[in-house]
């Protein structure tokens, strides 16, 4: 059987969002979490489930930005605390919408690879300072986003906040 790259990076974007395989999904990591839990942090060098879903949003909407024409890519430069902050109150309501924010992203993301012709994943970012393809790109956005979900498995594992 014969996967496309389009079908690879669908599979890992569903892995990452809500389509249990090897790792638990992002939905699955953040289910029955209060937003007190959410925004536990061990220390002040760690980061919260709810900082570690802000930048997984942040980065999620960025790529999406970039792969979809509405931002031209710039330098990243280093991946300053910024993406981690969280600027509304932390309660219920909000933590929900964090989730819910997220999980638009990646269903948004699934949505424009799917629609997207796969010639494109082989063309190169523009403005990327080396011969990057878009799936590469988004290969690793999908590494990152399994990376930082680990974290909120391990967290939740370490605080006994188990979702079953």
């Amino acid at each position: 059987m014969n996967f496309s790259k389009k079908d690879v990076l669908l599979d890992q974007l569903a892995a990452c969002h809500n389509d249990l395989s090897w790792f638990p999904t992002f939905l699955d990591s953040v289910q029955g979490l209060t937003a007190e839990q959410a925004g536990w942090r061990s220390d002040c060098s760690s980061h919260s489930i709810w900082q570690l879903t802000g930048h997984l949003t942040y980065w999620n909407e960025k790529w999406l930005s970039y792969f979809t024409g509405k931002e031209t890519f710039i330098t990243i430069g280093n991946n300053n605390d910024s993406t981690f902050e969280i600027k509304e109150e932390m309660n219920e309501e909000n933590w929900k919408s964090a989730v819910d924010k997220l999980d638009a992203a990646f269903l948004e993301f699934r949505k424009v690879i799917a629609d997207s012709p796969e010639s494109k994943l082989d063309t190169h970012i523009p403005n990327y300072p080396d011969e990057c393809p878009w799936w590469a790109a988004i290969s690793n956005l999908c590494t990152h986003n399994a990376y930082h979900i680990g974290q909120i498995v391990l967290m939740r594992k370490q605080q006994g906040w188990t979702n079953k």
